[in-house]
């Protein structure tokens, strides 16, 4: 089975394609994006680590969004993007 990063894998093939978490919850298509299909924490940006941002030059502009499994919990994915920006869709994948 391909796999997208190290929790998360493509089952089947063709329009039944699915993306399963390591735990085995399906997320949803292998088509569409999985980050709109698991629960998301956004958090001012600063919460990525102590070195970003810390003196707020971009005041409330970015936020850090994380992605995790709905079923264990597991942290999917992470992304620093603008506050009213869509979430990204970096993952495409052709099955």
């Amino acid at each position: 089975m391909p796999r997208i990063n190290e929790q998360l894998e493509i089952v089947g093939s063709g329009t039944g394609a699915t993306i399963r978490c390591r735990c085995g919850y399906t997320i949803g298509p292998a088509t569409e994006n999985y980050r709109l299909h698991v629960l998301l924490r956004e958090q001012p940006v600063q919460r990525a680590g102590p070195w970003v941002d810390r003196y707020h030059v971009g005041g409330d502009q970015f936020v850090c969004r994380e992605f995790f499994c709905p079923q264990c919990l597991t942290l999917l994915d992470v992304e620093i993007a603008q506050r009213h920006e869509p979430i990204l869709w970096d993952v495409r994948l052709e099955v």
